[in-house]
């Protein structure tokens, strides 16, 4: 069954979709792509699957198991070209998921789950849909320690050269039990729960875990650089909407008929399908030539990585601390350059905005069910909250990312940011 899902068109196509997007403008080695990836998803999750079924024995239920080692694999499938990057632009916030749980339920694939076993489909979808009872299968494929982060920490470190963010993977793997944790609502315990933990001796393992994540975002996923590109491939991606809006695709340099063009006037799962990586790099050239002057510079800047610079926002107004903590005055930034730019109309594709904000680690209410999804560390035989026993990772902050970007050519756009800033300051 997992073979003929490997070797579906919908599978396939995640060969041409790049798991880091434009991190190889930065990393040139970061070119893996969103199949490697969820191959190695699968293979971590039956790792996880196999401790499981070690520690529970008899208890152990192979048919919820089997049904989130194929949600590990098929958890990617929704991703449109250059994954987030894609829903960023077009303003379709984790639309990727439903994208996913849409193909899953598609004929072709969903009888290749169902013939292997009735409802597997549906039960794959309800993982998604967070639908079930958490328990500690679908924590294999959605908590803080999921087969999902420990493949990609790995690869994408890896891949992208990068030295920070190494974890012990083995150790972590040696040291999970299976433990019993309550759940309850304001304050009344209604259920135990068993959920993987990390035996006492990893914990600077499991700290290590946590601070990699935390390190990897900066260095890598919120490269400014990196961040740039997209910020480029945002605007792009909002022209060429905006003149299929208003029925000018001739604008757009593309053809009729083109994919991009297609999926933008009709957002069926068809076309959506026919989206990848290749098919906007492919497109590019096309795009130079736009009768929309704009539209055909901001495609040959991104073609030949002619890339805004960044002005970092948060840093300045932090004091110049990399990542300072969340200031006051940031809003009176906003709502300064907002005026800024709605007196001047020419500023609004020249300045790019931006702001991202990411917790390494979340703490999970114990009246919640979602608590079983925090990290949990085993503490005289009892399982608690690695934040609460570990000081560094209970210490850590979200880090947060407010960025402005111009052209590198464009110093009236930069002149008018630094006046901003400025004054904002003041």
């Amino acid at each position: 069954m997992i073979w003929k899902l490997l070797e579906t068109p919908e599978f396939q196509r995640l060969r041409r979709i790049r798991q880091l997007g434009f991190s190889d403008l930065v990393f040139p080695g970061a070119t893996h792509s969103r199949f490697a990836h969820s191959v190695g998803v699968f293979h971590t999750a039956r790792l996880l699957c196999g401790v499981i079924a070690e520690k529970l024995g008899n208890n152990f239920n192979r048919e919820a198991a089997e049904t989130v080692i194929c949600a590990a694999l098929i958890h990617d499938l929704g991703h449109g070209p250059f994954s987030h990057a894609f829903e960023s632009a077009l303003n379709m916030s984790g639309r990727h998921e439903a994208w996913t749980e849409k193909i899953i339920q598609s004929p072709d694939v969903s009888k290749i789950m169902d013939d292997y076993r009735q409802n597997m489909s549906s039960d794959v979808a309800k993982i998604f849909k967070a639908e079930s009872s958490p328990d500690i299968y679908s924590s294999v494929v959605s908590s803080q320690f999921d087969a999902d982060r420990l493949d990609y920490m790995r690869r994408d470190r890896m891949m992208t050269g990068t030295q920070i963010g190494g974890i012990d993977f083995t150790w972590l793997l040696s040291n999970l039990e299976v433990c019993k944790i309550d759940v309850g609502v304001d304050d009344q315990k209604y259920a135990e729960i068993d959920t993987l933990v990390l035996a006492n001796k990893a914990l600077w393992a499991g700290e290590s875990y946590v601070l990699s994540l935390f390190q990897l975002y900066p260095n890598v996923y919120l490269h400014k650089t990196t961040r740039g590109a997209e910020q480029l491939f945002g605007l792009m991606m909002q022209s060429i909407k905006s003149l299929v809006d208003e029925r000018s695709e001739g604008q757009t340099g593309l053809p009729a008929d083109h994919p991009l063009i297609r999926y933008l006037r009709d957002q069926t799962l068809s076309n959506y399908l026919e989206l990848d990586d290749t098919v906007v790099w492919g497109a590019l050239p096309l795009i130079a030539q736009a009768k929309d002057a704009e539209l055909a510079r901001v495609a040959n800047d991104l073609r030949y990585r002619n890339l805004p610079k960044a002005i970092d926002v948060g840093r300045a107004l932090a004091g110049g601390h990399v990542n300072g903590p969340a200031n006051p005055r940031t809003v009176k930034f906003a709502r300064l350059l907002a005026e800024a730019v709605k007196s001047n109309q020419s500023l609004a594709n020249r300045i790019l905005s931006d702001n991202f904000s990411r917790n390494p680690y979340k703490r999970r209410a114990y009246d919640s069910p979602r608590a079983i999804q925090r990290i949990h560390i085993l503490v005289e035989g009892r399982p608690v909250d690695l934040a609460d026993e570990s000081a560094v990772v209970r210490a850590l902050m979200p880090f947060e990312v407010n960025r402005l970007y111009t052209r590198p050519d464009d110093g009236e756009a930069r002149n008018i940011v630094q006046a901003v800033i400025k004054e904002a300051m003041n």
